[in-house]
């Protein structure tokens, strides 16, 4: 099946892993107050004005309802005029918010859900508040879907599975299932993607306390990638990333040593005390940085660098401060003469 797909008919139900929304909890009530009349202040309300926000669910399955239309009436009070009523519609979540309410007053909440009427809640006005709404949308259903390969019927797992106007979604597991163990009934229109397949759109009529299960089969489809380039330097993949090679390049006046290079040592002492470059050039007013920080930061210095293990020295590379790049010279101390600084960076992993 290919783009829209025909309305899906149920087959027996089987009972798999769940995938369910779970409702989200509210904040407590004084910072939900501040939050409404925060956000009705902007709106340019009077101060005898008050706000009123929350959610609109299927009293079931707590799923939230998108689009649900709310109708706020005023109790009459003797002697006082009535406003008119207020209608409002939920966003995308399920939320809705009304500012601009006459503070003090009483009225009638009631959310509306296509032809479905909701719970009626009566609200006093003394403060901006949350007041969460509830429609009845019948029983709900307990539904599996199962997504297969049109070709052979193999399962396909890791398929996202998103229905509407609901915000119910899922991704089957290893057996090409996944389970919703309360959807409120309704017709949905449902979306079934994976890669390498073409995404599948169609239709699935739920009906009030349904226990069914729902196959789609999903048709492949050719994906052209990109050629894919691959180079093989012999550098260390560490030592590129940290651009000791650039460097090793770019100075000319430095000692620069990796790994393999420095293979006939057995640990870092013995290359600061044979190596020419470390042991009498930059033996003066050393500054060692360990992976790009200073060394004595991290507990060591110039003695104690023996402790390091040796195999997981990457590289080695030695200057005068003065030379360093940017990046390098980031690290070095303000208190630092650089005139007569010499800097000795070891990488490891």
């Amino acid at each position: 099946m290919n783009g829209r797909a025909p309305l899906l008919a149920p087959a027996t139900a089987l009972a798999l892993a769940a995938a369910a929304l779970a409702p989200s909890t509210a904040a407590g009530q004084e910072e939900e107050e501040e939050r409404i009349l925060r956000a009705c202040r902007q709106l340019g309300q009077a101060e005898l004005e008050v706000g009123i926000e929350g959610m609109i669910r299927d009293d079931e399955s707590r799923v939230p309802l998108p689009g649900a239309t709310v109708l706020i009436r005023y109790e009459a009070q003797r002697g006082m005029p009535t406003p008119e009523d207020v209608r409002v519609e939920a966003d995308e979540r399920g939320r809705y918010q009304v500012c601009g309410l006459e503070a003090f007053r009483e009225i009638r909440v009631r959310p509306n859900y296509r032809s479905r009427r909701g719970k009626e809640r009566k609200v006093e006005l003394d403060r901006s508040q949350f007041v969460d709404l509830e429609v009845d949308m019948g029983d709900a259903a307990f539904v599996v879907l199962s997504v297969v390969d049109a070709a052979d019927g193999r399962p396909v797992a890791g398929a996202q599975i998103d229905f509407s106007p609901l915000p119910v979604a899922g991704v089957t597991d290893t057996l090409g299932r996944v389970a919703f163990r309360s959807m409120p009934p309704l017709t949905y229109g449902l979306r079934v993607a994976h890669i390498g397949y073409a995404p599948l759109e169609t239709e699935i009529n739920i009906l009030t306390d349904q226990r069914a299960e729902f196959r789609v089969e999903l048709n492949t489809r050719a994906i052209a990638l990109a050629p894919i380039e691959v180079r093989v330097t012999g550098r260390d993949p560490f030592l590129l990333t940290s651009g000791f090679y650039e460097r090793r390049q770019s100075i000319d006046e430095g000692y620069f040593a990796t790994h393999p290079e420095m293979d006939q040592f057995i640990h870092l002492g013995q290359v600061f005390q044979f190596k020419r470059e470390l042991s009498i050039r930059y033996r003066r007013n050393q500054l060692i940085l360990l992976n790009g920080r200073p060394a004595s930061r991290l507990g060591f210095n110039r003695r104690n660098l023996s402790e390091l293990k040796f195999d997981t020295v990457r590289g080695i590379e030695a200057y005068r401060c003065s030379e360093a790049p940017p990046e390098i010279m980031n690290q070095v101390p303000n208190t630092m003469l650089l005139t007569d600084c010499n800097l000795i960076a070891i990488w490891t992993y």
